[in-house]
């Protein structure tokens, strides 16, 4: 038995998952920063020898813990917000071309390229601040997209 046709079929463009990608290593770097904060906090010789209480000294660590995540994600975040531009418009291309309801434009692309020059502009002074940026300028607009490509295409 096959399933039925849905309207994302007729897309032939499988860029949504970059473009899904940038909410999705958001999260797991705010999960990192959340996991390596607590990880600070729990030897109290890492922030001080005076023992502030937990709650104390998991808030003194959310710096550190956001540099040292950074670490770990803040190079494939580059790569995805150099790669979000160009997929949002292959996508939007591949939805015009399937001819449906909603005809997005060549804007959504330009939108989406905000968070790439923010990250090059700052990466000149603070990368650790640019990478920040970049994820605070990319993801609402993604979560944004894939909420109106879901709304027209049915996929994701």
């Amino acid at each position: 038995m096959q399933r039925p046709k849905l309207s994302g079929d007729r897309v032939n463009s499988r860029w949504w998952y970059w473009i899904a990608a940038v909410p999705t290593v958001f999260a797991f770097w705010l999960v990192t920063v959340a996991w390596v904060a607590f990880a600070i906090s729990v030897d109290p010789g890492l922030v001080g020898e005076s023992g502030p209480p937990f709650v104390v000294r998991l808030f003194l660590a959310l710096p550190q813990a956001t540099l040292v995540s950074l670490v770990a994600v803040g190079i494939p975040f580059v790569v995805l917000t150099a790669l979000f531009p160009f997929a949002v418009f292959q996508d939007t291309q591949a939805i015009n071309r399937a001819e449906l309801d909603w005809e997005p434009s060549g804007n959504y692309a330009l939108v989406a390229l905000v968070g790439l020059v923010a990250l090059a502009g700052l990466a000149l002074t603070d990368l650790s601040l640019a990478v920040i940026v970049g994820f605070v300028l990319s993801v609402p607009f993604s979560l944004y997209y894939l909420r109106k490509r879901h709304e027209h295409v049915g996929v994701p």
